[in-house]
């Protein structure tokens, strides 16, 4: 129960108040992160969201680039021995 004390005093103390959005989840990240102030968190989560979106979409783009060079490879031999059987 101190724990939780603590942490409900800093939030308080960081943010003049309880943020009305937050919720325990919120909470426990903000302890974790050892980030109290709501605007601050909400920007350090932000940067998280788009560093995940960003490193998924480059594993997409090196994933495309195998299957492009693969299918490439395979299309342009088909291509040369339908020509050639011409």
């Amino acid at each position: 129960m101190g724990r939780m004390k603590e942490i409900y005093i800093e939030l308080l103390n960081a943010n003049g108040g309880i943020p009305p959005d937050m919720t325990v989840a919120d909470m426990a990240r903000m302890r974790e992160m050892e980030v109290y102030n709501w605007e601050q968190y909400e920007r350090e989560q932000e940067k998280i969201r788009l560093q995940h979106i960003e490193s998924e979409n480059s594993g997409e783009a090196g994933k495309m680039e195998q299957v492009t060079k693969k299918f490439s490879a395979h299309y342009g031999q088909a291509r040369e021995e339908k020509g050639g059987e011409q």
